[in-house]
């Protein structure tokens, strides 16, 4: 369904200040497969989303989206078929629109009506109360309200919403929770789970949250110096502690995960 065929990108190339962020990177994803990625500070993780999305072009290598090739189509071209979640819950929807607003627009385009139409159908805002309602957050009585006085967790449920509402091909989730507080966190990512299984999603997921890596989908990555150098599914992963992945990671790359965000969250465990 996805394959990232041996992707290379480095940054200021040709000058002392180059920096390679992916190097011959490769990875290949089944259809609904949920996937989640946890590296250190600079491990290309973000750029590899990047990549993905089109906003970043590889230097060298492919990226092949349910068959066709994307790896040089623009982000607004591929946004048809990928969603996008960043850490920060401002990202994603337009905050002087009302939630009924930032709705039709996802809505219209998908349907092929004119964006914000002048009579929204009784059916649209019946199918938007209905969709709300899933999150359990009271937003389906407040459909008028704008998305811009919502809390950080209420707008990034909102978001990922918005993101599935017409299911894209693919999902990324760049630490889409990494801001929430833990309450919050829990229940945007069970939320995750349940949007992305009901659909069939196709879903890579950054984390800083180990735990949450080991937990969510079926199979993990690890990635270091821009390279995949850790690949865990099936029972291997299943019975997996933290601790033991950490350990694993040191082995492997004979160096300790050096994430502050990483390291903090190990320590509240």
């Amino acid at each position: 369904m996805l394959s990232i065929r041996n992707v290379r990108k480095t940054f200021e190339a040709g000058t002392a200040g180059a920096h390679t962020v992916l190097d011959g990177v490769s990875l290949h994803l089944e259809p609904a497969e949920f996937v989640t990625i946890i590296g250190s500070n600079g491990a290309g993780k973000s750029t590899l989303f990047a990549v993905i999305a089109g906003s970043v072009f590889p230097d060298e290598g492919s990226i092949i989206l349910d068959g066709r090739d994307i790896s040089r189509e623009k982000e607004h071209q591929r946004a048809r078929g990928i969603g996008r979640l960043f850490q920060d819950p401002r990202h994603g929807t337009a905050p002087g629109l009302t939630i009924e607003e930032n709705l039709a627009l996802v809505y219209s385009r998908a349907s092929g009506r004119f964006p914000l139409s002048l009579a929204l159908r009784s059916a649209d805002r019946s199918l938007f109360r209905q969709v709300l309602s899933r999150l359990d957050m009271g937003l389906e009585d407040r459909l008028k309200t704008p998305v811009g006085s919502l809390s950080g967790g209420q707008r990034q449920a909102l978001t990922l919403l918005i993101a599935t509402l017409v299911p894209p091909k693919l999902l990324l989730l760049d630490e889409h929770t990494a801001a929430l507080d833990p309450v919050t966190a829990k229940k945007v990512l069970n939320l995750t789970r349940d949007i992305t299984a009901a659909h069939g999603i196709t879903t890579l997921m950054i984390t800083h949250n180990i735990s949450s890596a080991l937990e969510m989908g079926t199979r993990t990555i690890m990635m270091n110096k821009g390279r995949l150098v850790m690949d865990l599914r099936g029972g291997e992963r299943a019975g997996l502690s933290v601790e033991d992945l950490l350990a694993r990671y040191k082995t492997t790359v004979h160096e300790n995960l050096d994430s502050d965000k990483i390291l903090l969250d190990v320590e509240k465990a």
